[in-house]
């Protein structure tokens, strides 16, 4: 039985421990049971900002918010001397770290540097081809580098509510009409027929021009990522909630379907759900975490009877990451959960902790508990 008030003591102890030892310093991946830091975040610092924010708001306890707060600087320090670094994720890093914050304190500092990284993301946005572009271009010359100004993931999805919030709080519709049309685009292309997702799209950057579906973390183009798939969900759930285009709902309630269909028996998902064999293949406790999540979102905008469905999937979801996969009983593991799989094909943080799976599996608990604003 799902006990959310162990689970929420669970995650405000442990992320307090960390807090006390991380200081300014952003986790990414754990190692042998500790977690792993890069100095400006790369694209998931925020989540551990998040995760901060999430622990003030069940607890009341300042100490998280100046937990959340200590890395600010790194924020800064990035958008406003090293943007090369930044790309579409900038609102996995200054949503979770400076939206959260105004949200619940109305600290005008945080929705400035927000603002201007919003200014940020829509500087991406490609007029022609109507989408934002994912990565950044590396390697001059090289195939897969120059691919990059025509490449859009399915994790950008996830950004756009951080463009929706800029035009709510600002009245500027630059900042929704750029998240309009990218999720059109992703809607018109990444999604499948049969609502499993690619993880890439790939467009000629000059001219719009559609070219094919790829992977780069999935196992083949034509399979379904599952971590990829819960990104599809909860992207296109906010980007109904901010508009009230059914399209997007629909689409919402597609993949969310797939994904639940596609579960294992436990209620957590592999790492791909197409892989053609399972057998030694790793889970993605982060993909099941972030589903649940962007499931409860996606009860809140639908009929009674498949609001219980959605609440009845994630709460499944959440109770075995929780009683199967979780730290409760390893006080030496830093990670909330484990058997996280970030980057199977070049097996890099594999079986691990990741710090957006314990984010939004934070996220999951405190929904349930009602106890947290809407960051996204």
């Amino acid at each position: 039985m799902l006990d959310l008030n162990e689970m929420k003591q669970f995650i405000l102890d442990k992320t307090k421990d960390n807090a006390m030892n991380f200081k300014d310093k952003l986790p990414f991946y754990s190692e042998d049971g500790k977690y792993t830091f890069n100095e400006y975040g790369g694209w998931t610092g925020g989540f551990w900002c998040g995760l901060n924010f999430l622990c003030y708001e069940m607890s009341k306890d300042k100490f998280y918010i100046e937990a959340a707060r200590a890395s600010r600087h790194r924020f800064v320090e990035r958008l406003y001397e090293k943007p090369e670094s930044l790309d579409h994720d900038i609102g996995f890093l200054y949503g979770l770290s400076c939206v959260a914050d105004y949200k619940i304190t109305g600290d005008e500092k945080a929705k400035k540097i927000a603002l201007d990284a919003a200014d940020a993301l829509i500087a991406r946005y490609n007029e022609t081809g109507k989408f934002i572009q994912a990565w950044n271009v590396r390697t001059p010359g090289d195939p897969f580098s120059e691919e990059n100004r025509g490449r859009i993931i399915i994790d950008c999805m996830y950004n756009l509510p951080f463009l929706f919030w800029a035009t709510e709080v600002t009245g500027e519709e630059k900042y929704k009409r750029v998240a309009v049309g990218h999720a059109d685009t992703c809607a018109k292309y990444i999604i499948r027929s049969d609502y499993t997702s690619f993880h890439c799209y790939i467009f000629d950057p000059d001219t719009g021009k559609p070219k094919c579906g790829k992977t780069y973390q999935g196992y083949a183009d034509d399979s379904c990522w599952s971590r990829g798939q819960s990104w599809a969900i909860g992207g296109f759930t906010y980007a109904y909630a901010y508009t009230g285009d059914k399209k997007y709902l629909e689409i919402a309630k597609k993949c969310a379907d797939v994904f639940i269909d596609l579960l294992e028996d436990d209620n957590v998902p592999m790492w791909d759900f197409k892989l053609p064999d399972k057998d030694g293949e790793p889970r993605d406790t982060s993909a099941g975490a972030t589903a649940a999540a962007s499931m409860l979102e996606l009860s809140k905008h639908v009929a009674d009877d498949e609001r219980n469905y959605y609440v009845d999937c994630a709460k499944k979801i959440l109770e075995s990451l929780y009683s199967n996969y979780s730290t409760k009983d390893m006080a030496d593991e830093e990670g909330l959960l484990l058997h996280g799989c970030g980057h199977k094909p070049k097996n890099k943080m594999v079986d691990c902790s990741l710090i957006y799976g314990d984010y939004y599996f934070a996220e999951a608990v405190a929904r349930l508990l009602d106890d947290t604003v809407r960051y996204w």
